[in-house]
């Protein structure tokens, strides 16, 4: 059999395996990776079987490198990092050098020598984005404030990886003989600069070309052109002495600030995740269960610091940059794992020699321990955390809140959460039949503009009862939740539910997972936008084709119940 020949059959057996591995373990409610990471274990060297060639598939993972920073460049949102600078930057910045400074003196504990040490703190200090987004998804965080701060929070984990990459090979020659400080100061001058020098040309070139590109109309030739910046770019950091990753980076960073940028995402990114299984199927194939470097006590000192001094760590930053309580402890849980990145550095770490078998198969084991219980861990932090965030507990005090009421002055037949434009409109909907209503929002300048125009608006957080007491929920009879955060509308369920248990609470979500989610706590309704767009585009589609306003009615009405009714099967 030829080359080629080993090389489709090894990429397919690989692939397929972690298909299957990956089916498992989402049925099993737990991350994908450690499904592909077992597929690298069947097939690799150090397990009985069929066994593929390491370097073939270590090739092709390097290419899934490339594109998974590519595509964490790509994602680099300066917004989002700018609207959480105050809690996120300062709270990632000391949790990750606290993690560095009390893993290394575990690693040093258990017998690795300084630079070693150090690595083990690098490797450890970092979670995984991919782990942590997925598991906020599908507990409905992602839009809430809570979930904002933790993704600022990995955006800051992110740009420091790529900071600890550039410094792994100083790290190294800096520890050889005659000039490694010399060659390790040119090194970081040189990725200073490449990264400069990227960042102002590309900004320049690459817009133009890729508008020329894609007024084609071809999709494959875009497509191209975007893989062929991501590997030139990453290709051309390599020879200027840096490493792939960064390249990477900054090639997504770069083609982000262009107008084309979400195309690429979409063009790009199921490329980047096809390869980035085969990256993680090569480090599953490192994994030697029966290696005699492995350590107990390295293995503990693994596990204590990803999973113990990291949670206790990430708990300490969020307290003090004061997010609320529910904040900190979904930090400490959420954050209380390793993924991608800390392979990525460890990797790094084998290829510069700085990191022995031994203390690599220690961090694989604490990476792959951690992904496992993550959504465990975050369920319970979950759970804990509502009761901290309703009682305040680590709450600003810089922000001073109106007096709470026991009940309002004027009773009100509904609240509407939220004063944006759907509770508006729902609020003028009501004043045209003359049923009594009250807002509530989170937003100051939109309760005084209501109060303004002679409307009752309550200014608070709709997740805590006060602010719903206040409002007069205990003496309402319906509660419309206007507001797009299912994190809110979640706890002001709950929260009017307690109130008054026979309350009808109507909702909006934005999936089925949400509706699903809203249901559990006791909305009696929930709409989603899409579906109700969707039904509505049909009735007028049907009436102006001439159908039968009582079959438009009839065939909408189905349409829209089958969308619903899936999530009861």
């Amino acid at each position: 059999m030829d080359s080629s020949a080993h090389l489709v059959r090894d990429v397919g057996i690989a692939l397929s395996l972690a298909l299957a591995g990956g089916v498992v373990a989402r049925r099993l409610r737990i991350s994908p990776i450690i499904g592909y990471l077992a597929a690298g274990l069947i097939i690799g060297p150090f397990t009985p079987g069929y066994r593929a060639d390491p370097r073939t598939l270590q090739q092709l993972a390097d290419v899934g490198l490339i594109f998974l920073m590519f595509g964490v460049g790509l994602h680099f949102n300066v917004s989002e990092l700018s609207a959480t600078r105050r809690t996120a930057v300062p709270a990632a910045l000391a949790q990750v050098l606290v993690v560095i400074v009390a893993a290394a003196l575990l690693g040093g504990l258990a017998g690795l020598p300084a630079s070693e040490a150090v690595v083990f703190g690098m490797a450890a200090s970092i979670s995984s984005t991919v782990v942590l987004v997925r598991v906020l998804e599908e507990r409905g965080v992602m839009g809430s404030a809570t979930g904002r701060t933790l993704i600022g929070w990995l955006i800051v984990q992110d740009l420091l990886t790529i900071a600890m990459l550039v410094f792994l090979p100083l790290l190294a020659d800096g520890r050889g003989s005659g000039g490694g400080l010399a060659g390790a100061v040119a090194t970081g001058a040189g990725a200073l600069a490449f990264a400069a020098l990227t960042l102002t040309v590309g900004t320049r070139l690459v817009p133009p070309v890729l508008r020329l590109v894609g007024r084609t109309g071809s999709r494959e030739l875009f497509l191209l052109s975007v893989v062929c910046l991501s590997l030139g770019i990453a290709l051309g950091a390599e020879i200027a002495g840096t490493s792939l990753a960064l390249g990477a980076f900054l090639a997504g960073v770069t083609v982000s600030e262009t107008e084309v940028s979400h195309r690429a995402a979409s063009e790009v990114l199921p490329l980047r995740d096809a390869f980035a299984v085969l990256f993680f199927v090569s480090i599953g194939m490192l994994v030697n269960p029966a290696s005699t470097e492995l350590s107990p006590g390295l293995i503990a000192a693994a596990l204590l610091a990803v999973i113990g001094v990291k949670g206790l760590a990430s708990l300490g930053a969020a307290v003090l940059v004061r997010t609320s309580g529910r904040t900190a402890l979904l930090a400490m849980a959420g954050l209380a794992q390793a993924g991608e990145f800390s392979f990525i550095l460890a990797e790094a770490g084998r290829v510069n020699g700085l990191i022995s078998p031994g203390t690599y198969q220690a961090l694989l084991v604490a990476a792959v321990a951690s992904i496992t219980v993550n959504p465990m861990l975050v369920h319970l932090a979950e759970l804990r955390g509502r009761a901290l965030q309703d009682r305040s507990l680590w709450q600003r005090r810089d922000i001073e809140r109106p007096a709470i009421s026991e009940s309002p002055a004027h009773p009100a037949e509904v609240v509407i959460i939220g004063a944006g434009r759907v509770g508006r409109l729902a609020g003028g909907a009501l004043e045209m039949v003359g049923i009594p209503h009250h807002y509530v929002d989170a937003s100051l300048d939109q309760v005084l503009s209501l109060q303004a125009a002679g409307r009752v608006a309550y200014w608070g957080d709709a997740g805590q009862a006060d602010i719903l007491r206040s409002a007069g929920v205990a003496q309402a009879r319906l509660l419309l939740i206007a507001v797009p955060d299912l994190e809110t509308a979640r706890l002001a369920t709950e929260r009017a539910r307690e109130l008054r248990p026979e309350i009808v609470v109507v909702s909006r979500a934005h999936s089925l997972i949400e509706l699903n989610l809203l249901a559990e706590v006791g909305a009696t309704v929930t709409f989603i936008p899409e579906f109700e767009g969707a039904a509505a585009m049909i009735r007028d589609s049907l009436l102006r084709l001439g159908v039968a306003p009582d079959d438009v009615e009839r065939a909408t009405d189905l349409s829209r119940s089958r969308e619903y009714e899936r999530h009861e099967a």
